[in-house]
């Protein structure tokens, strides 16, 4: 891939940054349908998000960036529009640049949450966490149905202040014997060393789903494969957004034989 004054830009806002897919993804992508763009990754302290952020406005060639952890709830206040569902639940993680520098946030986790799961109709599901993401999967799962959905997290104040964003939903805090009842348990946190929590997956119900949002092994998806519960990798829930971040981004919806492809080079299966 030649990278001149001419190609356009992408990036993704991130701390730390070493973890990423996005950039290799869609680069793949880019040089198998020829075209002069390229994605970069940033790893922007969240001191520095406000002057980063800034800094895109008047980057020419920018088409335009991502958002992950820790920054999704913080760049939903620094872009000048975010369209549904961004603008209901404060957290952004694609964000398009106009000629003229305007910036918009847009939101595509709970979409990917919920390709990824399958049908959600009527379940009863948990999502571990209370950030951006969290908030991103809770609405996409009242969104396609789901019959209730619990929240468990560190901070019981930021689990509330998820729940003020559903008032008259399906919504609750997370109670302990309720475990054995849900039927998606959605990991929602950045912890990879240990299972969130010290939740004990063995008392779901066998054939319970449990979605995975971080990219690489985690000790919850090796318990949750142990129990026998049906593990969904965090890659699934990206592969599902990256055509849709890709035709925000770019303006072009890439074959999804492009995007198969581009998961295959780095090593992850396409669903």
């Amino acid at each position: 891939m030649a990278i001149t004054g001419t190609t356009r830009i992408f990036t993704i806002l991130a701390h730390p940054s070493t973890h990423v897919a996005a950039p290799a993804v869609f680069n793949f992508i880019f040089q198998a349908l020829g075209l002069d763009m390229a994605y970069i990754a940033h790893d922007v302290l969240p001191g520095a998000l406000e002057s980063t952020v800034d800094a895109c406005r008047s980057w020419e060639n920018l088409g335009g960036f991502t958002v992950t952890v820790p920054h999704k709830e913080a760049a939903a206040k620094l872009v000048d529009e975010a369209r549904a569902p961004a603008d209901a639940i404060g957290a952004v993680n694609t964000v398009t640049r106009s000629a003229e520098g305007k910036l918009t946030g847009h939101n595509t986790d709970g979409m990917g949450a919920v390709r990824a799961l399958g049908d959600c109709k009527g379940t009863r599901c948990l999502v571990l966490g209370a950030g951006g993401a969290a908030r991103a999967v809770v609405e996409g799962l009242i969104r396609h149905g789901a019959a209730h959905v619990s929240i468990l997290n560190r901070s019981s104040d930021h689990a509330q202040a998820l729940l003020s964003l559903f008032a008259g939903e399906k919504t609750s805090l997370f109670s302990e014997d309720t475990l054995p009842s849900m039927d998606i348990v959605v990991q929602a946190t950045p912890v990879a060393d240990k299972v969130p929590f010290g939740l004990d997956l063995s008392r779901l119900r066998k054939g319970a789903r449990v979605l995975e949002t971080v990219m690489r092994e985690t000790a919850l998806g090796r318990e949750a494969r142990r129990c026998g519960l049906n593990l969904i990798p965090g890659h699934a829930m990206l592969f599902h957004q990256t055509r849709e971040n890709f035709q925000l981004l770019t303006g072009l919806t890439p074959p999804a034989e492009a995007v198969r492809g581009a998961f295959r080079a780095i090593g992850y299966s396409a669903p």
